[in-house]
């Protein structure tokens, strides 16, 4: 995907959730680095990726870790993305479903970005009414799901004005490069007393640790838990259930109501603490990988995705890795973005050679993935980052 990524950078003079200006400089060491814009495998040359301005800073008011530069969510979208796969998502799915039939009972239910369907599956033989999509790469089942192609903004969300009881999305929200966005368009949509289902990544946990999925262009802010439940109130919605499922999620039960209410937030210091150790998770990354990634083995990185590529933004080099691997069919015998390693399948990498060392650099996937390497064969060195 070649394009002139100049056009559609844009720089943040706002924060996109207290909406305040006061924002901070980027901060050392996420200082002009450059990302690839797109996490995904791709079959074109290196020389046509595309790479953004990657600058860190922080909301002075109410303490968003953000991008300094986002890139227009039009070009991202344009191409195939990651497919969650594997039993964390599944379990994640049936969860949320599960959160979503304690409070919903009967209505029209609306799904935002919907993906491939998989929590709609969950929920298409519990809501009789049958359920609508709005979401323009639409994949999923079609048999009762009236599907909107277009994305939820303010000319759709008119269209749909007080029509649905329930609208729910799944990992969608921390895509908006605009929070109000979301919120403002929701509310409009839901009838009076209509619950708003939402199931985010826990940013808090998960940037924390160091995970390179939480902050990037798709992900273009990191959110605390309090800057979460902060937005419900901001846009006119009351929490009724908040549950977390492992470190994985935050699935949040809200109903909508008539006025907004006044909540304040401010976790600036807790921001810069999270900063350091995402900074310092990172560093402890590379550096176990320069001291174990020995030539004595092919070396391989598990993760063809946005979780593998900060390594690469902040110094470490590829030549340490023969290539990467990944479970999802839609990545193998392509490139990381970004990078020149090819993506393979594992059970076919160890069929060829099992004399291999394999780090996992998966975060909340890495012992499912562990797991599945063991069984194939259970003398493969591995190494979780």
């Amino acid at each position: 995907m070649s394009i002139e990524i100049n056009k559609f950078i844009y720089k943040r003079d706002k924060c996109p959730l207290c909406l305040s200006r006061n924002l901070s400089e980027a901060i050392e060491p996420h200082k002009n680095l450059s990302f690839p814009i797109i996490p995904v495998c791709v079959e074109t040359p290196r020389e046509e990726d595309s790479f953004a301005p990657f600058n860190i800073g922080v909301c002075e008011d109410c303490g968003l870790i953000l991008l300094k530069e986002v890139v227009d969510p039009e070009i991202l979208y344009k191409i195939f993305h990651s497919d969650g796969i594997g039993k964390v998502w599944e379990e994640h799915y049936t969860k949320f479903s599960e959160l979503i039939k304690k409070h919903f009972h009967e209505g029209k239910i609306l799904e935002i970005g919907a993906g491939q369907g998989k929590l709609i599956t969950k929920l298409l033989n519990f809501y009789h009414l049958g359920i609508e999509v709005i979401d323009p790469l639409y994949e999923g089942p079609r048999e009762n799901v009236k599907v909107h192609k277009e994305l939820l903004n303010e000319d759709s969300a008119g269209k749909f004005s007080e029509e649905f009881d329930a609208l729910v999305s799944s990992h969608t929200l921390e895509h908006f490069l605009e929070f109000k966005d979301y919120f403002q368009n929701a509310w409009k949509v839901l009838k009076k007393g209509g619950l708003l289902f939402t199931s985010i990544p826990n940013q808090e946990l998960g940037f924390l640790r160091g995970y390179g999925n939480q902050l990037n262009y798709e992900h273009p802010s990191v959110c605390l838990n309090a800057h979460w439940f902060y937005l419900h109130y901001k846009y006119g919605f009351i929490i009724r259930e908040v549950s977390f499922f492992q470190d994985h999620s935050v699935q949040i039960v809200a109903e909508k109501v008539d006025l907004p209410i006044r909540y304040e937030v401010d976790v600036k210091e807790l921001s810069m603490k999270i900063l350091d150790s995402y900074w310092n998770n990172i560093k402890e990354r590379m550096e176990k990988i320069k001291k174990l990634a020995t030539k004595d083995k092919e070396n391989w990185l598990f993760g063809a995705s946005n979780l593998s590529q900060p390594l690469f933004v902040y110094g470490l080099e590829e030549d340490y890795f023969k290539g990467v691997l990944d479970n999802s069919p839609l990545k193998h015998n392509k490139r990381l973005y970004g990078t020149s390693l090819i993506c393979r399948k594992p059970e076919e990498v160890i069929k060829e050679n099992p004399n291999i060392r394999i780090f996992l650099n998966l975060a909340h996937y890495n012992k499912e993935v562990f797991e599945q390497i063991k069984k194939l064969d259970a003398g493969i060195e591995c190494i979780l980052l």
